[in-house]
């Protein structure tokens, strides 16, 4: 019996039924607790009393709970009810792509799109090793934010072995549930092996992605038989004809044709060996021009992975700079050159600075140079990089600079300032910067061709200014009666008088507000909403704007005479660097039809050190991580993890001893910097609710309410809780000191204080075992990063730890020895400390030279590692694979692929 609407199931409250099958009754339901809407997966009365069913059930339960990716379908919690048992998982607003390809094939752009996200989603269940066994088109769901892989009810690790203690807790035997001679699955994608009975691996679900790739480009099954037995003869015998022969000149890139016939070999070991192969093909694929993607039928298999691989880094831009030259030569002579796309990498060893209020990159009105912000070697600064020469340069006086901007006819260049909190700029001929103006734009200012430069100031609006320097005027404010806290990238439109530019409102949910889009005038008295747009947007030529949606690029007709868009959106690029919070995009493109971005998901794997710097991995999903703090027992972590297609986080949990991840926040806006209170009672973070970062705090169990702490007009990151329960440590950033510490009394007058709040910057407060003593980054010294120690009530008797350069420090829990990073080495150091009373330590020594390690975000001086209570152990988050970050993707004549 299906359930009624209003039936409760613990704390959920069902809506409605919204499909049922073999393996489960599926509804959609509330979640009372956080008042979202979710999915539950229901066991049917008399199923649930079924031994084999109820094991694959939770099977499924397992599987998804180890999964964590922007494409499969998350697990939120398991729960039993009546003796059924039932999942908890996110609700998906969409089609299945069984209900799709009843229309007939995808778009071609679709196809593509769809695939890398599938296989990038194949290629995380298998190294969890987790393989799906049961991928189909109705076990596929198409979003607004792309492809979610469903139903992992017939998944398995293929190597697992039960070892006592699992099958203790255990009440079937996994093995005999999937043993070799029992056919499970769906007839029609089974691979060969799996008709024959026979063991299947990652391999097997290659197969099946290959018939789906080949059913949404050709709108036909790959295999089909009149019969069961014909069907089967067919699978194990036959070859589909070519997608190519069925839908030539429809955009489709001719090398699909390899990607697929790779995947329905019969042999598993003629197939792609793993799905992360596979999506890298598919990538080089989506990114390469139609005459590039026919090379893929005789080059080697990994010539395009090759092509983008980091550590080939000097080949790269060697080639990337030749094929720059001959397009842009091919690309003046004539305005019906195709696409072209390429990559280069910026500086090797780098890390493009900025964070998500700032942009990395600026392309030259002409097309021809890229500016982009970049740390190399511990040091902020702006480089050049012509696509005609073969390495970037630094500019000279764009020290700690971010946000670069262009000057109409590219002889200077414009960035921003934080330390100093000024607008600048400087000729690249030569010379000394020069100050436009004083300003806390906290986003890329922007040149017009009268000599206008435009920005915005944080919680407040939209200001110009002469580039020859003076008093800045207002231009826009903020309309208080649709709670509007920020106008943020104001970008002209090619007459000079009208811009561009976003609004973020004080709401809690982003997804009920989120930002729009506005074209105004420069004397800012009317505007017009660009409905569904919701991120940074450019004018591109010939006529498009261009903005982001869920990490793609997306293109859109302008009417520049009435000022609005029209037609629908088309793809431009996927996979672009985005938060949308605050709208931003990491895109930037010039008039001549040249194009750059910057990509998302780099991936990250967590691993364990032990003092002697042996390394082992947690096993934790390769995914790209943020803050990390262990609990003061040492048990568990809460930490960011981010999802690619907008930039935004949530925290979850890991349990250190059985390596569980289990999500701690979910709902939008952003999470991040979880720190837990001393008894691990409650998680301190930083959320984006409320429009703008401020603090709040949540009970670690249970139910209990997000209470907020603390509320700053500007950019806040949770720092510490005190071991005594009295004190919370927070970094701020103000228009007048950038980075200060400030503190939060928990007890009696719990009026906010400043700790530290100097001309320079102080960031990343830790306590002491004894909350005393706190240790702190600050650059007071030759603007190099430093840890200090000082007494937690006399912050100005403070004492130099680090040596050389040190960020991100972290006590022992008994409070005799204190360890950093130091920034000339990526290694972890340890400082002894000899006495509290006088505080006394030793000389800085090296303990693990770690190499790379990323740098949390929002905050460069914070890399992402934490040790554990006694000091043995220390979790660090290492880059793994090609850091897409960091990587520009150049396009010539972006729009001739929109006429295409």
């Amino acid at each position: 019996m299906t359930l009624a609407a209003g039936t409760r199931l613990g704390p959920y409250e069902i809506v409605g039924l919204v499909g049922a099958g073999g393996m489960g009754e599926v509804y959609k339901a509330r979640d009372t607790r956080l008042n979202r809407t979710v999915a539950i997966k229901l066991l049917p009365t008399g199923v649930a009393e079924r031994a084999d069913r109820r094991a694959r059930f939770e099977v499924e339960a397992r599987a998804i709970s180890s999964l964590s990716h922007p494409h499969i379908c998350a697990l939120f919690d398991v729960g039993e009810q009546d003796g059924r048992p039932f999942l908890v998982m996110e609700h998906l607003d969409g089609e299945t792509l069984d209900d799709r390809l009843m229309r007939g094939a995808l778009p071609a752009n679709d196809v593509v799109r769809y695939a890398v996200q599938m296989a990038d989603a194949l290629a995380h269940a298998h190294r969890e090793r987790i393989v799906h066994r049961d991928l189909k088109p109705s076990n596929v769901m198409l979003t607004a934010s792309g492809a979610k892989l469903l139903d992992f009810g017939l998944a398995r690790r293929p190597a697992a072995e039960p070892t006592a203690a699992t099958m203790s807790t255990l009440s079937f035997d996994e093995r005999k549930l999937t043993a070799e001679g029992t056919i499970i699955g769906t007839f029609q994608y089974m691979a060969p092996e799996q008709l024959e009975g026979k063991e299947a691996d990652a391999r097997t679900d290659i197969f099946a992605f290959g018939t789906l790739l080949y059913e949404m480009a050709t709108g036909r099954k790959a295999f089909e038989g009149k019969s069961q037995a014909s069907l089967i003869a067919s699978i194990l015998t036959a070859q589909p004809p070519a997608i190519s022969s069925a839908r030539e000149g429809e955009g489709l890139p001719p090398a699909l044709d390899h990607v697929v016939e790779r995947c329905l070999a019969k042999n598993p070991d003629d197939r792609w060996q793993t799905a992360r192969d596979l999506k890298l093909e598919l990538d080089w694929l989506a990114g390469g021009s139609a005459s590039g993607a026919r090379l893929a039928r005789t080059a080697p298999a990994h010539s395009g992975r090759r092509l983008l691989t980091w550590v080939a880094g000097a080949a790269v831009v060697v080639a990337s700079i030749a094929i720059a030259i001959a397009a842009l030569g091919r690309f003046r002579q004539s305005s019906n050159t195709g696409v072209t796309r390429f990559v280069v990498a910026p500086l090797p060893g780098s890390l493009i600075s900025g964070g998500e209020q700032r942009t990395r990159l600026a392309i030259s009105p002409d097309g021809r140079q890229i500016a982009f912000a970049a740390v190399t070697d511990g040091r902020l600064q702006i480089w050049v990089r012509a696509l005609d020469t073969l390495a970037a340069q630094p500019v000279a006086g764009t020290e700690g600079g971010v946000s670069p901007f262009w000057s109409p006819d590219g002889k200077y260049l414009g960035f921003f300032a934080p330390d100093r909190a000024e607008i600048k700029k400087v000729a690249l001929a030569g010379g000394p910067s020069r100050t436009i103006c004083a300003a806390q734009s906290e986003t890329p200012p922007e040149w017009g061709t009268d000599g206008t430069i435009l920005f915005s100031v944080f919680r407040d609006g939209i200001f110009r200014v002469s580039a020859e320097g003076g008093t800045p005027s207002r231009v826009t404010a903020l309309d208080k009666t649709r709670r509007e806290i920020n106008h943020f990238w104001p970008s002209f439109l090619p007459d000079g008088k009208h811009f561009l530019y976003l609004v973020t409102a004080n709401d809690s949910d982003v997804s009920k507000a989120p930002p729009s889009v506005y074209v105004a005038a420069l004397d800012g008295r009317d505007r017009t909403l660009l409905p569904g747009i919701h991120s940074r947007t450019m004018y591109g030529a010939p006529g498009y704007l261009l903005f982001v949606e869920e990490g793609t690029l997306l293109a859109q007709a302008f009417d520049l005479g009435s000022l609005r868009v029209t037609g629908e959106a088309a793809q431009v690029a996927s996979g672009v660097a985005s938060f949308r919070t605050i709208g931003s995009a990491s895109f930037t493109v010039s008039s001549t039809g040249t194009l750059a971005y910057l990509g998302s998901g780099d991936e990250y794997q967590m691993v364990w050190y032990d003092r002697r710097g042996n390394q082992t991995d947690t096993g934790w999903a390769r995914q790209t991580y943020g803050s990390a703090r262990i609990s003061p027992d040492g048990q568990r972590a809460v930490v960011d993890v981010y999802d690619p297609r907008n930039g935004e986080s949530d925290l979850w949990i890991y349990d250190l001893a059985r390596n569980v991840p289990a999500r701690f926040t979910s709902d939008r806006p952003s999470d991040r910097n979880g720190v837990w209170s001393p008894d691990a009672s409650r998680i301190l973070f930083t959320t984006e609710r409320g429009g703008s970062p401020n603090l709040f705090t949540k009970a670690f169990e249970g139910s209990g309410d997000i209470v907020p702490l603390v509320r700053h007009p500007g950019p806040i990151f949770s720092d510490d809780w005190s071991s005594d329960g009295r004190w919370v440590a927070y970094t701020v950033n103000t228009v007048s000191t950038a980075h200060d510490i400030w503190m939060k009394p928990l007890g009696g007058d719990t009026r906010e204080r400043p700790f530290l709040a100097s001309q320079f910057e102080e960031s990343g407060a830790r306590f002491s075992a004894d909350a005393k003593w706190v240790a702190f980054v600050s650059d007071e010294t030759n603007s190099t990063s430093e840890v200090y120690v000082a007494p937690v009530d006399q912050p100005g008797q403070r004492q130099q730890i680090s040596i050389g350069g040190g960020t991100t420090p972290r006590w022992r829990r008994d409070g005799k020895e204190l360890f950093y990073v130091s920034l000339d080495n990526i290694s972890i150091m340890s400082v002894e400390i000899e006495s509290l009373i006088p505080f006394k330590v030793g000389k800085p020594t090296r303990l693990i030279a770690v190499g790379q390690m990323p740098m949390a975000r929002d905050n460069f001086r914070g890399t992402v590692y934490d040790v554990t209570p006694d000091g043995q152990r220390f979790l660090v988050s290492l880059p793994y694979g090609e850091p897409v970050s960091s990587r520009i993707t150049v396009v010539l004549n972006w729009a001739a692929g929109l006429q295409q």
